[in-house]
Formats: C-alpha cells, sequence, structure tokens
C-alpha cells in the first residue's frame, strides 16, 4: 500500500467560522503535500488581499508558514498606527492548511 496524503484548505471568516466548505486534496507524498499547502495559502493571501490581512503594511511582505500543530498560515508585516512606515510581523488566521499521512 502507498502512503498519501490529504490537504485541507480552510477559508474563516471574522468570527473564525468558516466562510466555505474546507477542500480535501488528496497528494501523492506528504513532502508534496506541504510543498502545495504552502503555495496555496500564499495564492489565498495574495488573492484575498486585505481581507486575509487586517491592517497590511503599504508594499509590505507576507509568507507562508507551518506551526508546530502542522497548520499552515500567513505571517505579515503589519501597519503599526503610531508609525505607518514600520511593520511589525503579524498572522492571519483566515487561511488556514493543514496535510495528514493516510495509508492508501
Amino acid at each position: 500500500m502507498a502512503a498519501t496524503a490529504l490537504l485541507v484548505i480552510a477559508l474563516f471568516g471574522a468570527t473564525g467560522d468558516p466562510s466555505f466548505p474546507a477542500t480535501v486534496t488528496e497528494t501523492p507524498t506528504l513532502v508534496a503535500c506541504r510543498a502545495q499547502a504552502k503555495a496555496t495559502v500564499e495564492a489565498l493571501a495574495a488573492l484575498y488581499g486585505e481581507r486575509a490581512m487586517p491592517s497590511p503594511a503599504k508594499s509590505g511582505r507576507f509568507e507562508a508558514f507551518e506551526d508546530e500543530r502542522g497548520v499552515w498560515m500567513v505571517r505579515y508585516d503589519r501597519q503599526v498606527r503610531a508609525d505607518p512606515d514600520r511593520a511589525e510581523p503579524a498572522v492571519s488566521r483566515t487561511i488556514r492548511a493543514t496535510c495528514r499521512a493516510v495509508e492508501g
């Protein structure tokens, strides 16, 4: 039996409730799943822009990262109210993805 992985992608609203049903995709390996999770989270963050990342810094960076639980989220530069030219890192939990190994 070949081991596969499931990629689960979910979008959440401001209240933390799912905006849509989660998307589940099968990938051939866990490594491929993690690469796809990172790319998907970054693509959705670019698409959703300000809704995905509240108060982003003008021309600020963002990147997907995997937390200790294996959940991919977006870390981005956020505006600081006192000095809008300076950014501080923040994490958006609006877009999430995770990979889980399964025996297939």
